[in-house]
């Protein structure tokens, strides 16, 4: 069991009964060496010279009166050499329960000071080291832009690309050129300050911002060097468009037999004329997709089947409901095809597997009887499309489709 330590109270208990057992030892030793009888006697004598009688038993009492007295202990009072001299008898436990630990402590906070001391190095040389991986990755970086440039140079220029292109071309290279020799010169003092050693926090900070100031600049150099790549790229997707369009709208027309092919075969062509004017890619990419919908929509021979049904309340009267039969275009061969619809109800178009086909209560309500039944729809023909058309023959009024429900 831990030896228990001692309160300031408890010491200063323990000094007076150390002095008590030292004078009561010399008061005993004192006492052994006293002839009380012949002491006694002395007492009565000297009291008969005085012309007082004193019985011996009177005085032998006040006698043990007085030698008890002599065992009373009076406690010092509290002060410095009380303190010292607690301090110096209780040594042993002071040093074990007191400066012991002291000493301890003192050798986890000096420790402590190492540690951090050293994780501070360490982190500072991680600092550093992630700072000359950076220098090093945007010097290589810009090696590279600048092999890029050399590249497309060579690579030249198409000879039908317009003039203004061509001009836009070289002056896009030029400017990104000069930008990365002083990108490089700004580089090379912000690599040759990493590389020392001994740097501090400030200076890892300060080079560290002067190398993002750096990365900046090369990414307005990159996107000089990818503006001028991308008029190259442009000039040349613009002709693959242009002679695909042009592919599909004579195979529109070939295959039309319904007037309104030919017409929207027509309607595409001029749009594309005016994109390749203006050397719109983006909105060249659109017609092109809507012109192979088209000849894929007249090249097509589906029937269109009742699947189901499906109603739902009108989007601007309250109450009121639409009712439609949910259809599929399904092939000769029994292949499901996709058809572009456009949705009556938030005017959006979609190419999409499945679709309904609104109609009258009426007609719902049968294909709804039909099914029940024996669980199939019997009398599922909604319509058929022919090859060479793009509308579709219909056994039902066109009230409107939707494509989500």
């Amino acid at each position: 069991m831990p030896e228990r330590m001692l309160d300031p109270k408890e010491v200063l208990r323990v000094m007076d009964a150390a002095q008590v057992i030292h004078e009561r030892q010399a008061a005993l030793e004192e006492h052994e060496a006293l002839d009380r009888e012949a002491t006694i006697r002395e007492i009565q004598v000297m009291y008969e010279e005085l012309g007082d009688l004193v019985d011996a038993r009177v005085i032998e009492k006040a006698l043990d009166e007085y030698l008890a007295q002599r065992y009373a202990f009076t406690p010092a009072r509290p002060g410095l050499k009380r303190g010292l001299a607690l301090l110096y008898i209780r040594r042993g436990r002071v040093a074990k329960r007191v400066l012991a630990p002291v000493a301890v402590l003192a050798a986890l906070v000096w420790g402590g000071f190492a540690l951090t001391d050293a994780m501070r190095t360490n982190a500072l040389e991680r600092d550093a080291g992630r700072l000359q991986a950076e220098v090093a990755r945007l010097d290589a970086a810009i090696d590279s832009d600048l092999g890029e440039i050399r590249a497309l140079r060579a690579q030249g220029v198409p000879d039908d690309l317009p003039a203004d292109e061509i001009e836009a071309f070289a002056a896009g290279l030029a400017l990104a050129e000069s930008q990365l020799a002083q990108i490089a010169a700004t580089l090379a003092p912000i690599a040759e300050e990493a590389g020392r050693e001994g740097l501090t926090n400030a200076s890892i900070s300060g080079l560290n911002q002067r190398a993002e100031a750096v990365a900046d600049s090369r990414a307005f150099a990159r996107s000089d060097i990818m503006g001028a790549d991308f008029l190259v790229e442009r000039h040349a997707r613009l002709g693959a468009l242009e002679a695909e369009v042009a592919g599909l709208h004579a195979a529109v027309l070939a295959e039309a037999v319904e007037e309104l092919g030919r017409e929207r075969a027509a309607e595409l062509g001029r749009s594309a004329d005016a994109q390749l004017a203006a050397r719109d890619l983006g909105g060249l990419e659109s017609t092109a997709e809507s012109y192979r919908e088209l000849h894929a929509l007249v090249g097509s021979e589906y029937e269109i089947v009742i699947v189901g049904g499906v109603w739902r309340y009108h989007t601007e009267l309250d109450g009121v409901r639409n009712y439609y039969l949910r259809v599929q275009a399904v092939a000769g061969d029994g292949q499901q095809l996709p058809v572009t619809i456009r949705n009556e109800e938030d005017g959006s178009t979609a190419r999409v597997m499945e679709w309904a086909e609104r109609v009258p209560k009426e007609v719902y309500d049968r294909i709804a009887s039909d099914r029940q039944d024996n669980g199939i729809i019997d009398d599922d023909d909604f319509g058929f499309k022919r090859r060479g058309f793009v509308t579709a023959e219909r056994n039902y009024e066109d009230l409107g489709q939707i494509t989500r429900w």
